[in-house]
């Protein structure tokens, strides 16, 4: 705790000293503003001298008293802050009396006075220590048994039953048989329940084997063997890196190699690209090429028809008129008629084959199948006129030699046209041939592309699997040699008592397992519980018989006593059938006890004030004669009905239980430390069995004191 002085802003008013801690309230007290200043401001130690009291030195003496260390204790702490607090308070009243001065509010003074002595009490109130009751843990024989009441029986007979179900193996009394107490009557077969107590006996060395084995810790040998397994996981993980390294090189090499296969693959179809688009815009050029003397050649037929039909052009064909039409008429009527056809056709074909001149090349496909059409109609206009000029009649109006000139212009004529033809058609292939062979280089080249990017893509997963591979290897390696440093360390080192708990707990374990397997062999026996004669019996060897079915009778020839005794419902579960009882009787005193053996359960419940409870037949082991036992006693019995030899044991109120999980508070060197603990057996007297998680000689806290 500590103190420290601020002003109060404004004048008249109050400072104020406070005190401030780890874990203490905050102390406070007044002062005049000016005085706070003055303590703050100043340096001088001549306050100390009482005869020479002033204002401007009052501060000194304050920041100049010799202060004492801080001692690490608590106490000492707030021994150091009581007394600077108190050396503050005294100067307050000290420069107060030498300035003669007394503040105008006094109440608030005495306000301050007893907040002061509040305060120094807390301060000076020693921490109030805290004290733990604990236990030490150690090992102890640790029972488990169910307390209960009962009444003395007379039995009359007794029906005896197997407590196990299964195949009668021999029957030892006959009808008429006299039996004593424990004698053996019958027995099953019990091949498989001697074999489940031998595998259990088994079982229980190779659990003590093992403890043995911890308790002994690793041989020689087998620390040799872990040291090579150590130095070959060493290797494994060299070899593993550097395999890694050598996997990282190999592929690398192989995704560069598919690397510029896949930038070639891509050149090679960037190329295709520029070549298809030359092949085709050359084939699309000498097509228009092909158009244009298609389309002049095509007119020239045109005006090469009307000059002799003179159907637009009358005045050049006077000459011929007549003879034609005296001739071939049909011939010139057809001729006539693709001659009109050309004179709408033709302008058509040569609009598109200006438009076709910038245009794209729809535009010249366009303007080529319009000018094929010129042609053909010129052709065949020209054919017809060819014919109807051979026809003509020698007359003196045409002579021989001007008929054969007409009739050779007109073959000349048809003749270029077919010229014409052909070269557009071969022109026509020659776009389509480029088109076919483009989209084929372009096809092939864009799977070459993609077979190329698929191969890349392959190989850099491939690539990056390995990797991958070898990067597990090495951390497989990695943990391998970590296992193979933890077992030769494990083998080197001495074992402790946590190391064998785990251990000890398998052989208490294997134990109880054997116990049991004996108990349920010993359930394969019918031994009579009083002194009697057999007056019946059920069964033959050999045939199958239930649990909790009577097969024998045994009548009794002497007054003989059971107990009948109610197990509440929160007990009954703990009790078998063969489970031992020690009963004392209220007529004769606790000093004189007999033994029992419980002989049935009957699964029937009742209730007794409002309570469930079940009816327990306990048999007499063994009649003390001087115990003059009546029908009608009481008896009280204690059954027995766990037992675990040198248990590792605590008090049930050091067990705590958060989120599933029981813990104790183990002190360690005067501080409580949490430790998590596997329980067993809960016996009596509030004991519960450590299976894990404790050592012989720890302690653990039962409560805590505060004093």
């Amino acid at each position: 705790m500590s103190w420290w002085i601020s002003p109060s802003p404004g004048r008249g008013r109050l400072g104020s000293m406070r005190s401030r801690g780890e874990n203490s309230s905050v102390g406070r007290l007044t002062l005049p503003s000016r005085t706070v200043g003055l303590m703050l401001r100043s340096s001088s130690a001549s306050i100390c001298n009482r005869s020479n009291l002033s204002t401007r030195t009052l501060p000194g003496c304050f920041l100049k008293q010799g202060l004492p260390s801080p001692s690490t204790s608590s106490l000492g702490r707030r021994a150091v802050t009581s007394w600077r607090f108190f050396l503050c308070a005294s100067l307050i009243f000290r420069y107060n009396s030498a300035t003669m001065k007394l503040p105008r509010r006094w109440w608030l003074w005495a306000i301050s006075l007893f907040v002061i002595g509040v305060i120094g009490y807390a301060v000076l109130k020693p921490e109030v220590p805290v004290a733990y009751v604990t236990e030490v843990v150690e090992r102890e024989d640790l029972v488990q048994t169910v307390d209960a009441n009962g009444e003395v029986v007379s039995l009359d007979e007794v029906d005896l039953s197997f407590d196990l179900s299964g195949t009668v193996a021999s029957i030892f009394v006959r009808v008429g048989d006299a039996v004593g107490i424990g004698d053996l009557l019958a027995i099953l077969e019990t091949n498989e329940l001697s074999a489940d107590v031998q595998s259990a006996y088994q079982a229980v060395q190779i659990a003590q084997g093992n403890l043995d084995a911890q308790r002994a810790g690793s041989s020689e040998e087998t620390i040799a063997i872990s040291q090579a397994s150590l130095s070959s996981a060493e290797v494994a993980y060299e070899n593993a890196f550097a395999l890694r390294d050598y996997v990282e090189t190999v592929y690398d090499a192989d995704v560069r190699v598919q690397a510029t296969a896949l930038t070639t693959a891509s050149d090679n179809l960037s190329q295709t690209l520029v070549e298809n688009d030359y092949v085709i815009s050359d084939a699309y050029d000498d097509l228009l090429g092909s158009v244009w003397a298609g389309v002049i050649e095509a007119r020239s037929a045109y005006a090469k028809g009307d000059e002799i039909l003179g159907v637009y052009n009358s005045t050049l064909n006077d000459d011929y008129q007549n003879l034609l039409s005296a001739g071939n008429a049909s011939a010139i009527e057809s001729a006539k008629t693709l001659l009109i056809s050309l004179h709408t056709v033709l302008p058509s074909a040569e609009d598109a084959v200006i438009s076709a001149q910038s245009g794209s090349s729809s535009a010249i496909a366009l303007a080529a199948e319009e000018v094929d059409t010129a042609l053909a109609d010129s052709a065949m206009m020209l054919l017809y006129i060819r014919s109807a000029v051979s026809a003509m009649p020698a007359t003196g109006d045409l002579s021989v030699s001007e008929a054969t000139a007409l009739a050779t212009s007109i073959d000349t004529a048809r003749s270029a046209v077919q010229a014409d033809q052909i070269a557009l058609t071969t022109a026509l292939q020659s776009v389509q041939d480029a088109l076919t062979t483009s989209s084929e280089n372009l096809e092939d080249a864009q799977n070459a592309l993609s077979q190329a990017q698929a191969s890349y893509d392959a190989t850099v997963a491939t690539r990056n699997y390995q990797i991958i591979m070898a990067d597990q290897a090495i951390s497989s390696a990695e943990s391998v040699r970590t296992l193979r440093e933890a077992e030769l360390a494990q083998a080197q080192a001495i074992p402790r008592t946590v190391d064998l708990a785990s251990y000890e707990a398998d052989v208490a374990r294997a134990q109880a397992s054997y116990a049991s397997a004996q108990a349920r062999l010993a359930k394969a026996e019918i031994h009579s519980p009083i002194i009697g004669d057999i007056t019946d019996i059920t069964i033959e060897p050999g045939e199958q018989v239930m649990a909790s079915n009577a097969i024998i009778t045994v009548q009794t020839t002497q007054e003989q006593f059971e107990i009948i005794a109610d197990v509440s419902e929160s007990d009954i579960a703990k009790l078998e059938v063969g489970d031992v009882a020690l009963l004392t009787f209220d007529a004769f005193g606790s000093s004189r006890a007999l033994n029992g053996t419980v002989r049935k359960i009957d699964p029937a419940e009742k209730l007794i004030e409002g309570v469930v409870y079940y009816e327990v037949m306990v048999s007499l082991d063994v009649v003390d004669q001087e115990l003059a036992l009546r029908p009608g006693l009481s008896a009280d019995l204690i059954f027995t009905t766990n037992f675990v030899e040198q248990a590792l044991t605590v008090s049930q109120r050091a067990l705590f239980e958060r989120e599933d999980v029981m813990y104790v508070r183990v002190l360690r060197d005067g501080e409580p430390e949490e430790r998590a603990v596997t329980t067993g057996l809960r016996g009596d007297l509030g004991r519960i069995e450590i299976l894990s998680g404790l050592e012989v000689g720890e302690e653990v806290i039962i409560r805590e004191l505060t004093q």
